[in-house]
């Protein structure tokens, strides 16, 4: 199967989260940011890191950013860096540009300049939904975000583990995530392998927030 290929402009939280995924699914990816600190961080775990203002038009014909898949704008809280970087792939015949966009008046101007409306990312919206979710499925006593991907979570026991411990569960083979304390009579216990988990066992775990959302789902069934 030939790879696609990607050039995510941006380096900041969300678009190294991007850049993460993207080469956990074997994907080709450019990176592009400003900053040659940003750079150096993700160099060696993609195809390329290019240190050039995005808003270089001929920079980026040089670099032939045209051939790509896809274009991911992912820088941060400049709008207009955002906007006219988007206006240069678009005149310059790049044709799937995704952008991510920090208002409804970025959205509309993105819009404008050709960028299909389902292109939008809305990172803000997407974790508050999966969020949503989470807290929904039962159970949840706290909740700590650490990035858009990644949470701590607390959440009690019920009767689906009740007397199990956690080589008998195999939670984190099933789900991707790590129980990593109990809190029980006001006490705080490092389970083990063999720990047995009684009721009223308040979970402290910690995972990718879809990962979160499965067990704790599973939990409440």
């Amino acid at each position: 199967m030939i790879k696609k290929n990607f050039a995510v402009i941006g380096v900041g939280r969300f678009g190294l989260a991007l850049i993460e995924e993207l080469v956990d699914l074997e994907a080709d990816v450019l990176v592009i940011d400003k900053n040659y600190e940003k750079i150096e961080k993700v160099a060696k775990m993609v195809t390329n890191a290019i240190c050039l203002d995005s808003t270089d038009v001929e920079a980026l014909k040089e670099i032939g950013i045209t051939s790509y898949d896809t274009v991911i704008v992912a820088t941060g809280i400049n709008v207009d860096n955002s906007i006219l970087t988007t206006l240069i792939l678009k005149d310059i015949g790049v044709k799937n540009v995704y952008v991510k966009v920090q208002s409804e008046y970025h959205a509309r101007v993105v819009e404008k300049l050709g960028v299909d409306q389902d292109h939008l990312i809305w990172p803000e919206q997407a974790m508050g939904k999966r969020l949503a979710k989470i807290l929904v499925s039962g159970n949840l006593l706290e909740y700590l975000e650490l990035d858009q991907q990644y949470s701590f979570v607390s959440t009690i026991s019920t009767k689906k583990i009740i007397g199990k411990h956690l080589l008998e569960l195999e939670i984190r083979t099933r789900f991707g995530v790590n129980i990593v304390a109990i809190r029980r009579d006001e006490k705080i216990i490092i389970p083990n392998s063999t720990t047995p988990f009684e009721p009223d066992d308040e979970i402290i775990l910690v995972g990718h927030n879809d990962n979160i959302l499965k067990f704790t789902s599973w939990l409440k069934k």
